[in-house]
């Protein structure tokens, strides 16, 4: 005997969704209920320690391949990107969206981009987008889904959850008016989100590590959470997200939306998350933001934020973002990234006596008493934040008074050349030099091994290794210059 299929039958991929067979309905329900269980429980006096978050997380992470493998017949519909270049370009006519001098083409390992046909001049009009033909909060009231987010919590406060939702409803959605502009997205991504407990293992040692693990968690929780409300609303039974609701549909319209989003300003409103066709065919580049929004003509405007020849990529600046951001939320790592940054977690202990003044200090300078503190890349490595942050954590009783009553002297502490006397000083960069050399020797590979298998290594494994050796960089160079501050 073959093995049994979880559902009523199989059909054609694009033929509409399958009926799972009321037994593995019935098992996949209380498998989410143990997942839902898990995500939600509160959380205990004293903080986890690592080790108890990753078993906890691979706890969760086996539950929902349990759930994978019952929702295996369960399938979105798939498309091949090159067919659906033509559609998408003539809906974008349909839609007033204008595109001047450039086409949609293949870039490797970069996926799909926009290259130029013509030459380009820096703040040249590339790409004009209306507000009426992008996928927002406002198009997903409008939906069918629009009584469920009107009254429920999690999507009145989360925009981009409630984009998710509108973005997979539509997808599966065969009348939908948006499906040429769904059909050219991607149908994966190389968010955290898709990484197996292996390949997170790879990234022992690095401050990313913890966020991946705790955003499969919220997506997990997400999950369970809407398929309970799909699976038991009476009104959830004409829509076709429910059938099509599974946990790898809602991580590819979680990734869709988390790598593409962007605010827009709404007039009346601080602005809503919002999908701009075409706009974000575009790839990232290092340089100036060139996406504005034109609030008369109620549309985006995007402009060549440099001179692009034809034949070239064209591209955008995202916005001033880390690596780990990039990382976690797009799927890819920008070595020459300007803005990157390393988090340092620290905070002031409440055993410790001076507790109160260093908290009071510490606010005075807009600083919290427990966060995260960045290293940087450049000759400066160590922020105003992080700086000011070590100085009033080394200070003692006489110290915090001297500093304590001048709000306005106290701001110099932000600055490398303020002069907070010599033990505060050399206690700074002492402490520095320690727990930035602790950060090191937590990886298991040095920077030399991992720039030497990085030719070697591709997809997943490529990308995870070039943001490991990013933040070895931030830290190599802010070892050699607290090490010269110490020697001195």
């Amino acid at each position: 005997m073959g093995k049994k299929r979880n559902a009523k039958k199989a059909t054609n991929r694009n033929a509409g969704p399958v009926k799972l067979l009321p037994q593995i309905r019935g098992q996949l329900t209380a498998i989410v209920d143990d997942v839902f269980k898990r995500c939600t429980k509160v959380p205990p006096a004293v903080a986890p320690s690592a080790a108890q978050e990753w078993a906890e997380y691979l706890e969760i992470y086996e539950l929902i391949e349990k759930i994978q493998d019952l929702e295996k017949d369960i399938q979105l519909p798939t498309y091949t990107r090159t067919d659906q270049v033509a559609p998408f370009m003539s809906w974008l006519k349909e839609r007033k969206i204008m595109v001047n001098g450039i086409e949609i083409a293949e870039f490797g390992h970069e996926g799909f981009g926009l290259r130029a046909t013509e030459d380009l001049s820096q703040g040249q009009k590339i790409i004009t987008v209306p507000y009426e033909a992008m996928l927002t909060e406002e198009t997903a009231r409008k939906s069918y889904l629009g009584p469920l987010i009107e009254r429920d919590p999690i999507l009145q406060h989360m925009g981009n959850v409630a984009l998710a939702l509108h973005v997979l409803g539509e997808f599966v959605n065969p009348q939908s008016s948006w499906q040429p502009y769904l059909r050219i997205l991607p149908s994966t991504y190389s968010t955290t989100l898709y990484f197996t407990p292996q390949q997170l293992q790879s990234l022992k040692g690095s401050p990313v590590l913890e966020e991946a693990v705790k955003q499969f968690r919220n997506i997990a929780r997400q999950y369970s959470y809407f398929y309970r409300i799909l699976q038991s609303s009476p009104e959830a039974k004409s829509w076709p997200i429910r059938d099509y609701f599974t946990f790898k549909a809602y991580r590819w319209a979680v990734s869709t939306v988390m790598t593409r989003q962007n605010r827009v300003p709404v007039k009346e409103s601080s602005g809503q998350m919002a999908l701009i066709p075409a706009w974000d065919m575009t790839n990232h580049e290092q340089g100036i933001y060139s996406t504005d929004y034109d609030n008369e003509e109620n549309c985006s405007v995007c402009l060549a934020q440099r001179d692009f020849k034809a034949g070239e990529q064209f591209s955008i600046h995202y916005s001033q973002r880390p690596n780990t951001e990039l990382f976690l939320h797009n799927g890819f790592v920008y070595r020459d990234n300007k803005n990157d940054s390393l988090a340092i977690k620290l905070g002031v202990s409440k055993d410790d006596p001076l507790h109160d003044e260093k908290v009071a200090l510490l606010s005075s300078l807009g600083l919290p008493s427990a966060g995260s503190f960045m290293l940087i890349p450049g000759q400066h490595p160590v922020s105003p934040g992080l700086l000011a942050f070590i100085r009033v954590f080394c200070m003692d009783k006489a110290s915090l008074d001297k500093w304590k009553d001048d709000g306005e002297k106290a701001k110099g502490l932000l600055h490398e050349d303020c002069d907070v006397g010599t033990t505060v000083q050399d206690k700074t960069w002492s402490f520095l030099n320690i727990r930035v050399a602790l950060l090191i020797r937590s990886y298991p590979t040095t920077l030399e091994e991992d720039e030497a298998a990085l030719p070697t290594l591709s997809g997943v494994d490529s990308l995870i290794r070039s943001q490991v050796i990013c933040e070895k960089i931030i830290l190599r160079d802010a070892a050699l210059y607290l090490t010269s501050h110490i020697s001195k």
